[in-house]
This record gives C-alpha cells, sequence and structure tokens, in this order.
C-alpha cells in the first residue's frame, strides 16, 4: 500500500475491514488469523481449513465443519 499507513497502519486496517464483515465471517477470518499467527510453521490451505472445522469438545473431525477456500478467502 502506498497511502503512508507503514505495515501497522496496513495491519490495522486490515483487522478493521475483518471486523466489519458479518459476526460470522468476522469471527471465521479472526480465526483463521490466530490459526495463522500462532502456527509453528507456514500452513497449507487445506490444513488451515481443517483447522477451522475443529469444535472445541467433539472427539471427532467432522469435514463439513471445515470452510471451503472460496468462503476462507472471502472472509479474509
Amino acid at each position: 500500500m502506498t497511502d503512508g499507513l507503514g505495515l501497522g497502519g496496513v495491519y490495522g486496517a486490515t483487522l478493521g475491514r475483518i471486523k466489519r464483515q458479518g459476526e460470522e465471517k468476522a469471527r471465521l477470518g479472526m480465526t483463521a488469523l490466530m490459526w495463522i499467527s500462532h502456527a509453528e510453521r507456514p500452513l497449507k490451505v487445506d490444513e488451515l481449513c481443517h483447522a477451522l472445522g475443529v469444535e472445541i469438545g467433539s472427539p471427532d473431525i467432522d469435514d463439513d465443519n471445515a470452510p471451503s477456500i472460496g468462503t476462507l478467502l472471502s472472509c479474509c
């Protein structure tokens, strides 16, 4: 970006855009950023989608809970 925001400003503007989406999309976008920022290594897109589909307290992974790549991109 060339509007003089600097890295911190661009990051803040991105977070603002994510938070202004509908509640569910904002939650998904913020959760994706949390997974990305806390991962020990870069995640592949399908790994991130599966991580986002995990439900706390559930012993099984339900692939139907994982967002599609398109949904994930539209939220971030």
